[in-house]
């Protein structure tokens, strides 16, 4: 299976405030994210991290890659500079349900993709938005922690709960 999710920003001190996470602390935070991840997801499935997968000291992000299953494969997030993760990929287009689906952090850099997508999956927003079109009328589909209360999605939960938006009045 695959599955997505952005902006868990392990070991941020203040990432609790600036986002209004339910947590005391940031190891109650990190815990909760790990054993989320784990509920999901199985030893063989790809997890697409679309950035800021840690920030700040403490664990270091290979430690935190251990403790959770499946492969994480990551697209470079704001704050993945210097925090181990070390990917090259700014972005990436899959292909599943039949939709060319573009994964990329920012919302903003949506704007630099020249081939052609049906939806992009976003990170950055944390709390703002689950859903939005950007101002060329693009669909943005946030799988950021934040919006799906500390779990990574299936693209069959995004795609379900994407239609359940659409149709509200």
């Amino acid at each position: 299976m695959f599955w997505f999710t952005s902006d868990q920003h392990f070991n941020h001190t203040n990432i609790i405030d600036l986002t209004k996470r339910p947590f005391k602390t940031i190891e109650e935070m990190n815990n909760t994210i790990v054993t989320r991840h784990n509920e999901r997801v199985k030893e063989n499935d790809t997890v697409f991290v679309l950035g800021d997968f840690k920030f700040g000291k403490g664990t270091n992000a290979h430690e935190y890659q251990k403790m959770m299953n499946g492969k994480l494969v990551f697209i470079r997030g704001n704050h993945d500079k210097n925090n181990g993760v070390n990917t090259i990929m700014e972005h990436a287009l899959i292909k599943s349900f039949g939709l060319r689906i573009l994964l990329i952090h920012r919302p903003i850099d949506i704007a630099e993709v020249r081939d052609p997508f049906d939806l992009a999956l976003v990170g950055h927003v944390h709390h703002h938005w689950k859903f939005s079109k950007n101002n060329f009328n693009q669909t943005m589909i946030n799988v950021g922690v934040d919006v799906w209360d500390f779990y990574p999605v299936h693209l069959k939960q995004i795609l379900k709960a994407y239609k359940m938006w659409q149709e509200e009045p």
